[in-house]
């Protein structure tokens, strides 16, 4: 539903009024279901983007917000809607929806059949038209990208998603500005190297994975086997995915050298490098169905393979997993699968992964047989990120 003029106005005017004093109530009401208008003007953009950067504390020509004693959990959620805001204007997050939306009315109509009434976008926030041009877009921009930079210095990866999501779906102003944005990173040695082509090749790989075309196993050794050892993990674990897509659907059938689903899962779990990312990634690939690690667990071939040894044996080599939007995180499925195994979760505090054993144990909101226990050992652990979600859970769900 488009907005109105009149009524964008008066929300960014409800806004505003709701920073200074700040009004958490005010302004977190002023922002829910609101958009972008598809037809914004300059002036409202550049109003929307001086609003959202008062908030992030990083707009060039006024204060940022005074949050005073709000709850921090307050503080966050209104910078997090700002982010999403301005990345609202960066890209369509709904692209591939009207893709799918157009597909699929063309097919009826190539039929001639009567298109289902209600097949359309306007559900969707629309689609916007940016009124700017390259240069007044870069200038525009520029703050929110220098805070991104700031992020560079200690974590490499931290622009993986936003680049990813411009690559795929950004407005075409914004996706020149980016490629120069990345271009300049690279000149000045921040962040990963190799940006603007690993897009696009983990792009060509995901779209590779979905289709999962069967191709001789000397084919997939000879082109993408040698894309796990790629430096730049986009392209890795792309690698890795497109290779679990093959093996999903007997990609390589009848076909002697491909070596067995057991044995090669078992060469992922042991890699010295990108050992998580890239096994979450093969899983991301083969499980068609959205079972998750359970898709190895019902496929016939791997019948008697120890899937706990194997996720402890991924899990071992102690190593930074980046964020990568690719693909899925091992972690995740890991969480999903052993919510209800105590036994395994211990096992994982045992290895060193708290985080991880936590994620699993607090993954239901109920209570888990055996799992006291092991919520409140997570509980007595010093890392205040592990043990404040442990103490929370237990306060909840085995309170006496």
């Amino acid at each position: 539903m488009q907005e109105s003029p009149g009524e964008t106005h008066s929300v960014l005017t409800e806004l505003e009024a709701g920073l200074s004093p700040f009004d958490y109530d005010r302004v977190a009401g002023a922002f829910r279901g609101f958009a972008i208008p598809g037809d914004v003007d300059s002036d409202t953009l550049s109003r929307i983007y001086r609003l959202c950067y008062r908030i992030l504390g990083i707009a060039p020509d006024a204060p940022a917000v005074e949050f005073g004693a709000a709850d921090p959990r307050y503080q966050g959620h209104i910078q997090a809607c700002a982010i999403s805001l301005i990345e609202d204007s960066l890209f369509d997050a709904h692209a591939h929806t009207r893709e799918w939306i157009r597909s699929t009315k063309a097919l009826y109509e190539s039929r001639g059949d009567e298109v289902p009434e209600g097949l359309d976008d306007n559900h969707l926030p629309p689609a916007i038209t940016i009124p700017w041009d390259k240069d007044v877009a870069r200038q525009e921009i520029a703050p929110f990208l220098t805070a991104f930079e700031s992020n560079l210095a200690t974590d490499a990866c931290a622009h993986f998603k936003l680049c990813y999501d411009i690559a795929a779906s950004g407005y075409p102003v914004f996706r020149d500005v980016f490629d120069d944005w990345l271009d300049d990173l690279e000149r000045r040695g921040l962040g990963q190297p190799g940006m603007r082509p690993a897009l696009a090749k983990a792009k060509e790989l995901e779209r590779l994975a979905e289709k999962a075309d069967p191709i001789r196993w000397q084919q997939c050794e000879a082109e993408v086997l040698p894309l796990l050892e790629d430096p730049h993990p986009m392209i890795a674990a792309g690698a890795a995915r497109y290779i679990g897509a093959l093996f999903a659907d007997d990609g390589f059938p009848k076909d002697q050298a491909a070596p067995a689903l057991p044995a090669f899962l078992d060469t992922l779990s042991r890699r010295d490098r990108l050992r998580r990312a890239v096994c979450g990634a093969f899983i991301r690939g083969f499980d068609t169905e959205c079972c998750g690690l359970g898709s190895l667990v019902s496929d016939q071939r791997l019948q008697g393979f120890d899937l706990d040894e194997w996720v402890i044996e991924a899990l071992s080599l102690d190593e930074d997993e980046p964020f990568l939007p690719n693909v899925q995180a091992l972690w995740f499925y890991v969480h999903e699968h052993y919510d209800t195994d105590p036994g395994f979760i211990t096992r994982l505090i045992d290895l060193g992964r708290p985080w991880v054993a936590m994620m699993c144990a607090t993954e239901r909101p109920e209570r888990v047989e055996g799992m006291e226990p092991v919520l409140h050992r997570l509980a007595d652990l010093p890392d205040p990120e592990v043990s404040a979600v442990a103490e929370a859970h237990l306060r909840h769900h085995y309170s006496h």
